[in-house]
């Protein structure tokens, strides 16, 4: 962003209902049925069971009476609240037991009927899923933990969940953990439309001691005020920007283990825009590492995210004799975003830049989060989406001085301004920029 002013086996058990009885090869399903009209209205509800095998079941509704919207509970954590009202259910049930149906037919004046039946399930499904994983430390580097998916029996697909991040489908799969502590990671295995459910915990003893900086947002409400400063203001920032930044919490909160800036319309100091900024100037600084943020962009046109660096010495020299290192940014809009750039500015007789960028090949970067990075040593930076490498500047000349000198981190929602162009019609708001994490490594990462 150019700147020239301030910068069990626990199985979730989703026992289908069916009423079946086994009698050799000949299965019939038994219903003991339960009637309530809760308001006299002549709302009748009613559905059928169709065994289709074993251990998946049909539902149809055959209720009578006229009703705008249906609610069905097919008592194994599953259900669906829904104005077709026609739809039929195919179930899994993958275990034995007696489980209880129940649809409920609703009108918007209020009145509704509601029928219940019991379906039990003979046999367990000779294919039933046992979920089961390894989580195994690494004693080379205590930071990583080793995840296997040893989950018995056939399914359609599974994910990892641990520390905000869904990873799916990749069986041995390795876990880091920056910081010291106890974490939970859950494996979820899904058949049919059903979920199973494994947790474990795992400690992690140390820090990792290439970390030298990283906030983790793992407390609520405003930024860290020991890591982050709130820059205020509306005066276009040196890029004829519309909105103003303020210290909010409407703009910017750390919430569920989140950071989120937030640019709303409203108007707000002789602005019609806010949305926040903040920086770690005066508070932390660095020369070389690799630097990383864990983001979901916002989108649309005029909306311009960035996560960016300035150098230390900007206060003294300004800009762009302090060098400016844009590690991601987004000028939304249709078309555009799915791309981000990275970009380098700097003085040599007059403001110089050298930048690239990246797209995603499906989807824009609102979908879900990516991480963000650079490397950065005596020689070069290097720009990265999700370890995707997409740009490369060789730092040795002399006139590249300003990138041999400590710099400061900056995250910002700006809107509008001399690249984006203003918002239009198309555009959304709020628009949000969710950050997982921040982490500054030297060493060896």
């Amino acid at each position: 962003m150019i700147m020239q002013q301030n910068y069990n086996n626990t199985l979730d058990k989703y026992f289908n209902k069916k009423f079946l009885i086994a009698i050799g090869f000949i299965f019939t399903i038994t219903i003991i049925g339960c009637d309530k009209d809760d308001d006299g209205s002549n709302l009748k509800a009613d559905f059928s069971i169709e065994l289709i095998d074993d251990n998946n079941a049909l539902f149809i509704n055959k209720s009578e009476g006229d009703y705008n919207y249906v609610v069905w509970d097919f008592g194994n954590d599953m259900g669906d609240t829904t104005s077709t009202v026609n739809n039929t259910y195919e179930i899994y049930y993958p275990f034995a037991g007696s489980y209880n149906i129940t649809l409920t037919i609703n009108n918007y004046d209020g009145s509704t009927s509601t029928k219940t039946k019991e379906l039990q399930i003979a046999t367990d499904d000779g294919g039933s899923i046992i979920v089961s994983f390894t989580a195994t430390v690494n004693p080379d580097n205590p930071n990583e933990v080793e995840l296997v998916n040893t989950t018995e029996g056939e399914y359609d697909s599974f994910n990892w969940n641990y520390n905000n991040s869904s990873v799916l489908n990749d069986m041995v799969h390795e876990a880091y953990f920056p910081l010291a502590g106890i974490y939970n990671i859950e494996l979820n295995v899904f058949k049919g439309g059903n979920k199973f459910s494994k947790s474990e915990s795992v400690n992690i003893t140390q820090n990792d001691p290439d970390l030298i900086w990283s906030d983790e947002f793992n407390y609520s409400g405003l930024p860290n005020s020991q890591y982050w400063n709130m820059e205020i203001g509306g005066s276009g920032w040196g890029n004829n920007e519309l909105q103003y930044y303020t210290n909010n919490t409407t703009n910017a909160m750390v919430n569920n283990g989140l950071l989120t800036i937030t640019a709303l319309k409203e108007s707000y100091g002789g602005r019609q825009y806010t949305s926040a900024r903040i920086t770690t100037q005066n508070k932390f600084t660095f020369k070389y590492g690799r630097v990383e943020a864990r983001i979901k962009l916002p989108y649309g046109q005029g909306i311009w995210p960035a996560f960016w660096m300035l150098g230390a010495n900007f206060s003294s020299v300004g800009w762009p004799t302090c060098g400016e290192v844009d590690i991601m940014e987004m000028v939304g809009g249709t078309g555009k975003d799915n791309r981000v750039y990275s970009t380098l500015h700097w003085d040599n007789g007059g403001h110089q830049e050298y930048g690239s960028s990246y797209s995603l090949s499906t989807g824009i970067f609102a979908d879900d989060f990516h991480v963000f990075s650079i490397e950065w040593d005596e020689n070069k930076i290097r720009s990265y989406v999700d370890g995707n490498p997409f740009f490369v500047i060789d730092i040795t000349p002399a006139f590249l001085s300003e990138f041999h000198q400590n710099f400061f981190l900056i995250m910002n929602i700006a809107v509008g301004g001399n690249w984006p162009g203003s918002p239009n019609a198309s555009t959304v708001f709020p628009q949000t920029m969710q950050v997982d994490y921040v982490r500054v490594y030297q060493g060896s990462k």
